[in-house]
């Protein structure tokens, strides 16, 4: 079921020169370009299984001139990370300082994060394998996440000690809120005789988080209920 800086922590510069196999003046950015070209190679083989070259074919450059713009594989799953990272950090950030009660705003939370994960074009739960074998080319990526840990925490633990939710280890429940999320993308990108829309996979999964949260499981309907009239256009 989400402002990063580059693996090694701040983005490289954009380089002049013209490293495109053809290129005109009306042209997109082509960092851009590469990253949406790996978005759809990796999501139709797995990260692992895609070169470079492979990469820099999709995206109508010289094998040669993808290192021109991002030194390695790693780098490109950088900048993916940084969308990655930044829709629920907005989500929970806003949340965190909107009003109201707390289970509205967690269910707000959770259904979007969910819409978000249905709709990411590769597997995040492979990306997060990735990251933490090589958490030096990653460290931009796990500082955003151990704060999106941290706010999503610190709304529940709001909501324990205004009562609205039950005394849980917040840390715990956090992280088990996201990984819940997460986990839709094991079963939701696999294709199946039965296919559920993302609303409902999104309301789903927010019903049954608070269920198990709330200190009166009877009221999280009503909850889910202001959240979805409440949610974002």
């Amino acid at each position: 079921m989400a402002a990063s800086p580059a693996p090694s922590g701040a983005t490289p510069a954009r380089r002049r020169g013209r490293p495109r196999a053809a290129s005109t003046a009306g042209d997109a950015d082509p960092r851009e370009g590469i990253v949406a070209a790996a978005s759809d190679l990796f999501a139709a083989h797995g990260i692992e299984a895609v070169t470079m070259a492979e990469i820099a074919e999709r995206a109508g450059l010289k094998q040669s001139s993808i290192y021109y713009w991002f030194r390695s594989k790693s780098e490109i799953l950088a900048s993916i990370l940084e969308r990655v990272n930044r829709i629920p950090l907005a989500i929970v950030e806003r949340e965190r300082a909107a009003p109201g009660p707390v289970a509205v705003r967690l269910a707000r939370l959770v259904r979007e994060d969910v819409l978000a994960l249905c709709g990411f074009p590769f597997d995040i739960n492979e990306i997060h394998r990735l990251a933490a074998r090589s958490p030096e080319d990653f460290e931009g990526y796990w500082e955003e996440r151990h704060h999106l840990d941290d706010e999503v925490e610190a709304l529940i633990a709001e909501g324990v000690s205004t009562g609205e939710l039950r005394p849980v280890d917040a840390r715990l429940a956090a992280r088990t809120l996201l990984a819940t999320d997460e986990a839709t993308q094991n079963w939701y990108r696999v294709p199946e005789r039965e296919h559920y829309e993302p609303e409902v996979v999104a309301d789903h999964v927010a019903a049954v988080a608070l269920r198990s949260l709330m200190a009166d499981p009877a009221d999280a309907d009503r909850a889910l209920e202001a959240a979805r009239a409440s949610a974002p256009s």
